[in-house]
């Protein structure tokens, strides 16, 4: 098949491509001004769609408020989990979460969106269970990977994988919270820090 094509079949048409304008208008307001400050009216304006689409699309601008979050938000938390699920020594893919963790601030678009889903969920049930949804990752991918980490004896074995994995995880979440109420948290220290809380005990760690 010739690439322009492919790239013609790809492409959203009709009501996915006004779907898409207007969880991107969400997610771009919900930055600038604040969940709240968002609404129907300004997110039709700023995707350049009638007013109706909105609730026609998602139901209600709550709704849409709430995915348009989450669909920018997945990706860069999927981006941290891949770190953890590679070839690499366990304590590299550590390190190198952990220096992604470290664009969580609210000088940067993504840190500005998580605070407010984040906020927003103390107050939304719904909300609550998507952010649940997506630090939850954490724990579903960790497992596998410290057991196999466990098998090859680079990470300790005098604790059960099942029981390492929520510790971990809660700790990837802290500090992912805490990077943006402190943006001098020293990243790389805490990284190294975990990485010799998870390495056998009498080993060596870099």
């Amino acid at each position: 098949m010739p690439k322009a094509d492919a790239q013609a079949k790809e492409a959203p048409t009709g009501g996915e491509a006004t779907r898409r304008r207007l969880l991107s208008a969400s997610a771009s307001l919900v930055i600038e001004r604040g969940w709240s400050a968002v609404t129907t009216r300004s997110v039709a304006e700023r995707a350049g769609v009638n007013q109706a689409l909105v609730h026609y699309h998602f139901g209600s601008i709550d709704n849409l408020r709430r995915e348009s979050v989450i669909a920018r938000l997945m990706p860069e938390v999927q981006g941290l989990v891949e770190e953890l699920l590679d070839d690499r020594p366990l304590s590299e893919s550590i390190q190198r979460v952990m220096h992604l963790i470290d664009r969580f601030d609210l000088e940067t678009e993504t840190g500005v969106l998580m605070a407010e889903a984040l906020l927003q969920a103390t107050r939304d049930p719904s909300m609550t269970q998507a952010m649940g949804g997506i630090l939850g990752s954490w724990s579903e991918l960790l497992g596998p990977r410290l057991l196999v980490a466990q098998e090859r004896g680079v990470v300790r074995g005098d604790i059960p994988a099942e029981r390492l994995t929520p510790v971990l995880a809660s700790f990837l979440d802290g500090f992912l919270i805490q990077r943006m109420a402190e943006p001098n948290l020293d990243a790389e220290a805490a990284a190294e820090t975990l990485i010799a809380l998870l390495s056998p005990p009498g080993e060596e760690t870099p």
